[in-house]
């Protein structure tokens, strides 16, 4: 697999569900998206739960980064994306609603009125070893 786009749904929350996702293929397209299939499936709240327990085991196997606020906000502004839209698809949700791709961390900020990339890190941090969840 060389791209996230090749799954279907059910696929990407079994890779959830395993924690098998190949690091290079966890970019900001690819949490927006299994925000996606979490809400699908999920209520908000055991979305959010599912979503933390993944990132924070993705990257505890590669760094100790990791950030609870932004995790539960791309499940927020996911779901609040998801009830604007009348897409169900994923791929044209973010067609429609451009700026979840392009301008998110503005998003975020209106989300929360605040930064949260500076808050949430775990207190023995140690230095970045792989990108962000997403490039701005």
């Amino acid at each position: 697999m060389t791209n996230i786009s090749e799954l279907n749904d059910q696929q990407l929350l079994q890779i959830i569900e395993t924690g098998t996702l190949p690091s290079q293929l966890l970019t900001h397209t690819t949490q927006m998206r299994i925000c996606w299939v979490l809400l699908k499936k999920y209520n908000v709240e055991r979305a959010i739960e599912l979503n933390n327990t993944f990132v924070n085991n993705h990257y505890h196997n590669e760094t100790s980064f990791f950030n609870t606020t932004l995790s539960r906000a791309y499940i927020e502004i996911i779901d609040d994306f998801m009830k604007r839209s009348k897409q169900n698809d994923f791929y044209k949700m973010l067609k429609a609603f451009p700026r979840l791709k392009y301008d998110f961390k503005k998003i975020i900020k209106t989300h929360y009125g605040y930064d949260v990339l500076k808050e949430g890190f775990k207190k023995e941090q140690a230095p970045l070893k792989v990108p962000m969840l997403f490039t701005f």
